[in-house]
């Protein structure tokens, strides 16, 4: 069995390589045969120069770079689409997602078809308080006020048995920017598919800024959030 994990950078040159050493230390020492696939949209900070510096000779960390279209979703795409392994790992670059999660999420699968980390379940957290709270009680409305399967709906790391993923409908999931993550959740809540959640605290952005925009992205989300509940109502 091979792992790939799926990583979408935008100038993450400085998380990036730490990152990668952090993982690949992890996977080794749980006997876990990967590769990782760093999805570059082409960031002026040369990220995807600086990974393939550091490891030309390493067959196992696989970069690419876009030239055209910057967008997460489709990033990430692009990577699982140049996927070898029989389970796909979807994490960010900088380091909110703790490597060390990474064997629980596989481990998960044996009992479900799709492990994501959770903020908000016993034993999750955040560093950052107020951004904490804001998002729990937004993820308290997509669960109990629009359906959504779980209380991390927007997490973005998670670990799915690649069969189950590509019989989705990839191209309609993974578009725009974070808000994928609730197209895919939908879409496997449709499917009747098995979910675990596996509890994460997220630490701080080791260097560089983030590139979400709460504001914006909060009412991006709901209305997304509001599309994906009322047409599947209006489909039954």
């Amino acid at each position: 069995m091979t792992v790939s994990i799926v990583i979408p950078t935008y100038n993450e040159r400085n998380n990036i390589v730490a990152l990668i050493q952090s993982i690949t230390k992890i996977l080794d020492k749980s006997l876990i045969k990967f590769e990782i696939i760093i999805v570059d949209d082409n960031s002026p900070d040369n990220t995807y120069s600086h990974i393939k510096s550091h490891y030309l000779h390493d067959s196992r960390i696989r970069p690419f770079v876009r030239n055209k279209n910057r967008c997460l979703a489709k990033a990430i795409l692009f990577g699982i689409m140049k996927t070898k392994g029989s389970i796909i790992i979807g994490m960010d670059a900088d380091f909110n997602h703790p490597p060390s999660l990474i064997p629980k999420l596989i481990s998960s699968l044996h009992h479900a078809d799709f492990a994501v980390a959770s903020r908000f379940i016993k034993g999750g957290g955040m560093k950052e308080p107020i951004r904490y709270y804001l998002t729990y009680i937004f993820n308290l409305f997509l669960k109990y006020i629009l359906g959504f399967p779980i209380l991390d709906n927007l997490s973005g790391f998670y670990a799915i048995k690649k069969p189950v993923l590509m019989k989705l409908h990839l191209e309609y999931i993974y578009q725009g920017y974070g808000e994928y993550h609730l197209r895919l959740l939908k879409s496997i809540q449709n499917q009747g598919l098995r979910i675990v959640q596996i509890p994460v605290k997220y630490g701080y952005r080791k260097y560089g800024q983030s590139k979400s925009h709460l504001i914006f992205l909060f009412f991006r989300y709901l209305q997304i959030a509001f599309q994906l509940t009322f047409s599947n109502q209006n489909n039954k």
